[in-house]
């Protein structure tokens, strides 16, 4: 692939970086006359927003609107979706957030924030590298699966040139639902028919399992970004009991012991091997934040209808519980997880079984188990979201019924903890 082109120096309004970011509108518009085969320019009524802050902290998203001048203008899309890798958006969420001031409260040692940028600095370029080869992946070998059109991907180029994402912008028809509203039985059912088509294809395919940008597992992550989860797991933790006392003192305090031990998230990477299943092409990211439902006809809601599973930054050979749980823990209401565990893995077995034209290489049992023995790290993992995006001043809570949201998702979490100690309390009798 051609080196990247999008580092050019800022010298006008469209020679200036986007953002605060390296890539440009006069890069922009070159790449898109390319892929699109057009000589059209984006003409002077163009516009550019940023859209998802603080829905991903390893990219910028732009809305692009071009106002097309020129060949065949009226033929061309209107509007893009580009995701430029960087930890722009993550330093300014930080500091809205007051991650320093928080982890200094807690304690938490040899915790240095500029350091902490640095070490997402250093796994960006992999993590972007994943998601450009899931997407040409994908169009190559014809997955059919609900993801955005990708019109360019393009890796980081060989002198430090920013990498590139520009996809067909769904804005207009889809949106991800807030934290504070969880998906329905049938909703998830349409995610897990989804990941039956990955999963398929990693099955009867195993090309990619060699492929060396398809390799950063999630214990990788937390190595490569200094343990950085970990910190905000324990810190999480003690600003559940101090600031939601009735709920989580002392509840919490099993977990917190837990917790004082090293964290193994090595363990999520391997764990498919100790419990003799194949690996998976896994999501590894998969939240509300990553998924797109239809608007309604008011477009002031979403409905149950999927639009598009987003973000394959993680994309790696992994266990087949991993999304289940992240997915799970993250968005599906607390009683369609305890109800409906059985009837959700069934279903998806079934869809499994009917893409791959034969029977599954495991059982709906193998999958509950694997999903109970990875349900302690799911669970860790969201904690410090529904934590972190429940406070009120970050916007994440709505606008109306900004404190029964806040409640809301505080329950969830508390809903959490209780049956990870029943999961926890149930492997610990299987190994007696």
């Amino acid at each position: 692939m051609a080196p990247n082109e999008c580092n050019e120096p800022a010298a006008t309004d469209s020679s200036a970086g986007l953002f605060g970011t390296s890539v440009t509108l006069e890069c922009l518009e070159r790449k898109l006359q390319k892929v699109l085969d057009t000589s059209a320019t984006f003409g002077s009524k163009l516009s550019t927003d940023q859209i998802g802050y603080g829905l991903g902290f390893m990219s910028v998203m732009v809305r692009l609107k071009p106002d097309w001048q020129g060949e065949k203008a009226d033929e061309l899309p209107k509007s893009f979706a580009v995701k430029i890798p960087s930890i722009i958006t993550m330093e300014s969420f930080a500091k809205q957030a007051h991650w320093e001031e928080k982890f200094k409260d807690s304690n938490a040692e040899n915790f240095d924030m500029e350091e902490h940028f640095k070490s997402f600095a250093g796994v960006l370029q992999s993590a972007h590298a994943s998601e450009v080869t899931f997407y040409h992946m994908i169009k190559k070998d014809g997955l059919k699966l609900q993801v955005p059109k990708c019109y360019l991907a393009e890796h980081f180029g060989p002198n430090g040139e920013n990498g590139l994402l520009i996809m067909e912008d769904l804005g207009n028809i889809a949106t991800t639902k807030p934290i504070y509203e969880t998906l329905s039985v049938e909703s998830v059912k349409a995610v897990l028919e989804n990941l039956a088509e990955v999963h398929a294809y990693s099955l009867q395919n195993d090309q990619w399992l060699s492929n060396p940008d398809l390799k950063m597992t999630f214990g990788k992550f937390e190595k490569q970004t200094s343990n950085t989860l970990e910190h905000m797991i324990r810190n999480s933790l003690n600003i559940l009991k101090t600031d939601h006392a009735a709920l989580f003192d002392p509840l919490i305090d099993r977990l917190v012991e837990i917790c004082k031990e090293e964290l193994d998230f090595d363990y999520t990477d391997t764990i498919h091997e100790k419990l003799g299943l194949p690996p998976v092409m896994t999501h590894c990211d998969l939240w509300s934040n990553n998924m797109m439902w239809r608007k309604t006809e008011d477009g002031k809601g979403t409905t149950g209808e999927l639009a598009a599973i987003v973000d394959w930054q993680l994309v790696h050979p992994g266990c087949i519980g991993e999304d289940f749980v992240r997915l799970l823990c993250t968005s599906a209401g607390t009683d369609v997880r305890r109800d409906h565990l059985e009837e959700l893995f069934q279903h998806y077995h079934t869809s499994l079984k009917a893409k791959m034209g034969k029977e599954p290489p495991f059982t709906v049992a193998q999958i509950i188990h694997a999903y109970k023995h990875l349900f302690r790290y799911g669970a860790l993992v969201v904690l410090p979201g529904l934590e972190g995006f429940s406070q009120a001043d970050l916007g994440m809570m709505g606008t109306e019924n900004v404190e029964q949201h806040r409640q809301d998702v505080i329950n969830r979490a508390k809903c959490l903890v209780d049956d990870l100690y029943e999961i926890e309390d149930e492997l610990a009798l299987e190994k007696a």
